[in-house]
C-alpha cells in the first residue's frame, strides 16, 4: 500500500511527458521574444519606406498563426484575418519571407491601384489600415515543399476599393530588389489560379508578368 502513492507520481510523470511528446513534437514551433521582434522589424522597414504606422504584435493573432501553420497548410486558412505564407525546402530567415512578401512592390502600379496576383503579399504588408500581426512557422511537414511561414494580419488588408487610401508610393528609395521573385500561393478571398495549382518556386519579374497575363487571358475567356 506504500508503494500505491509513488505509482501514481510514475503514471503521471509519464503522462506529461507523452503530452510533452505530443506538444512538442515534429517541427511545430511558438514564437520567441527574439523572432517577435525579427517578425516586426522586419515588417515595420518596409512600411516606414512607403510612411505609414508600424505594427505591433497580437497574440491572438499569433496563436491563430500558429494553429493554422501547425497543420502543414497547403492553402489558406478561413480566420478571417489578412494573410500571407511561404513555402521552401530549405530554412528562410523571418527577414527573408518578409522580403520576398515585399520584394513584389515594383509590379505594383500606383497609378492603377487595386489587388494583383502579383502584388497581393506586398499590398498587405504595407497596408496602412492593418495595426496587428502575428506569425509563425513549422518544418519538417514533408513533400516538395516541407516548410511553411506565415503572418496574419489585423484588420485584413487587400480590401476591394480601398487601395488608394492604404498602399502608398515609397516615400524613400526602396533597397535592391533581388532578380528574384518569390510567389507562394494568393490571397485569401481573392480570385485564385483558375486550376488551382500553388505557385511556390522563385520566379523572374518576366516569368510573373507573363504568367500574370496567362491568368487575365484565362479570366477573359471565362466571362
Amino acid at each position: 500500500m506504500k508503494k500505491q502513492p509513488k505509482k501514481k507520481v510514475s503514471v503521471a510523470i509519464f503522462i506529461l511527458f507523452i503530452l510533452t511528446l505530443f506538444n512538442h513534437g515534429g517541427s511545430a514551433f511558438s514564437a520567441t521574444a527574439a523572432e517577435i521582434q525579427q517578425w516586426l522589424q522586419a515588417h515595420n522597414q518596409k512600411r516606414t519606406l512607403h510612411g505609414v504606422p508600424s505594427v505591433t504584435w497580437s497574440a491572438t493573432v499569433a496563436a491563430s498563426t500558429q494553429a493554422y501553420a501547425n497543420t502543414c497548410p497547403s492553402g489558406h486558412s478561413s480566420s478571417g484575418y489578412g494573410e500571407n505564407l511561404t513555402w521552401a525546402n530549405y530554412i528562410m530567415s523571418l527577414q527573408s519571407v518578409v522580403d520576398g512578401w515585399y520584394n513584389e512592390e515594383p509590379l505594383y502600379d500606383y497609378n492603377n491601384p487595386g489587388f494583383s496576383f502579383a502584388t497581393g503579399h506586398f499590398t498587405q504588408v504595407v497596408w496602412k489600415g492593418t495595426t496587428q500581426i502575428g506569425c509563425g512557422y513549422r518544418t519538417g511537414c514533408g513533400g516538395t515543399w516541407p516548410n511553411v511561414w506565415m503572418c496574419q494580419y489585423n484588420p485584413a488588408g487587400n480590401v476591394i476599393e480601398h487601395f488608394a487610401a492604404n498602399v502608398f508610393p515609397p516615400e524613400q528609395p526602396s533597397p535592391p530588389t533581388p532578380p528574384l521573385v518569390f510567389l507562394p500561393i494568393l490571397l485569401l478571398n481573392y480570385p485564385k489560379i483558375p486550376n488551382g495549382d500553388v505557385v511556390c518556386p522563385c520566379w523572374s519579374a518576366e516569368d510573373v508578368t507573363e504568367w500574370v497575363d496567362i491568368v487575365d487571358d484565362q479570366q477573359d475567356d471565362a466571362i
